[in-house]
């Protein structure tokens, strides 16, 4: 039996990386709009469409549905499925992939990155690595619940723009900080992303 690995959208993607993975989109939300990441809006489209919103865009969790959809399709092949999804605590991703594991039954695994789009792909990255080794499904799943433990994702933020469209800050701290050229620093931490520092300049 091969090990076949399911992400869903949020990781950094590329044409080559999707051919390796099955990709279960999340929804993106424009106002009444409702798109598919990845399917019916690309990456580019979404940040080229966020510069023009006043109101930032939402999205919502893949169905149980899309998840199961995909875990029987690996089991008629005869192989395992592993599920590698956002963090559970910016996400129902996981929840989703959770209840679509208990209806389809079989050897399905559920690993939570505990992290998001860069954080996330590096671990489904290396994943592949030891699938492609020919490591065995039980020292995956081990290995990676071992070793997210150990990744560490910092990203500055180049303006305030989008956490003042967000509601995360004022109008006027949105002002204040782009004045100073004062960029916060970001991690994820335990699953979250959190606010290490602020940076003057970058």
């Amino acid at each position: 039996m091969k090990t076949r690995i399911i992400v869903d959208s949020t990781l950094d993607m590329t044409e080559s990386f999707c051919r390796r993975a099955r990709v279960i989109p999340l929804t993106i939300h424009f106002g009444q709009e409702v798109l598919t990441d990845g399917v019916t809006i690309t990456r580019s489209q979404f940040y080229e469409r966020l510069v023009s919103v006043e109101a930032m865009p939402t999205t919502s969790q893949p169905s149980p549905y899309a998840f199961e959809a995909a875990i029987r399709k690996i089991h008629e092949q005869g192989d395992i499925a592993l599920i590698i999804t956002i963090s559970s605590k910016l996400s129902g991703t996981w929840q989703s992939a959770n209840i679509a594991a208990a209806e389809t039954g079989g050897e399905v695994y559920i690993v939570d990155s505990l992290n998001v789009a860069f954080g996330e792909k590096a671990i489904v990255e290396y994943a592949l690595r030891m699938k492609d080794a020919g490591t065995d499904i039980h020292t995956i799943v081990e290995t990676l619940n071992h070793e997210k433990e150990n990744l560490r994702v910092i990203a500055l933020l180049d303006t305030l723009e989008y956490l003042q469209k967000g509601g995360r800050i004022s109008k006027t701290v949105a002002i204040a900080g782009s004045l100073l050229s004062i960029k916060p620093v970001v991690s994820v931490v335990d699953g979250e992303v959190a606010l290490l520092g602020k940076a003057r300049g970058s």
